[in-house]
């Protein structure tokens, strides 16, 4: 025997309306993200806009909870640091791609 759920309080979705409360459903943060990208008119816009803001967020929450991220992508890479360590790994991939032969 189970026992009834109470109905959500007026205005709150429950737990499954709030996958698709706004139409977007899970991609709903991508969706903002990008149409805040796209307001951004050249790439130090961006990054003070968009991307310092998101890593910082991530950062604060992966510190909190005791993270350490290093993610490898197809596309990109992402490696959370230290502070004290993000110009050394900054010139670190600056040289590698300076040296790589890319084109």
């Amino acid at each position: 025997m189970t026992t009834p759920k109470k109905p959500s309080p007026k205005g709150k979705p429950n737990r499954k309306q709030k996958k698709s409360r706004d139409g977007k459903g899970q991609n709903s943060l991508i969706h903002d993200l990008q149409k805040k990208m796209e307001t951004c008119p050249n790439a130090e816009t961006l990054n003070d806009q968009v991307i310092t803001p998101f890593i910082q967020a991530l950062v604060s929450v992966c510190d909190a909870r005791g993270y350490v991220l290093n993610i490898y992508g197809d596309h990109c890479n992402l490696a959370i640091t230290p502070e004290e360590h993000a110009e050394s790994l900054f010139q670190l991939i600056e040289s590698y791609l300076d040296n790589a032969d890319l084109e």
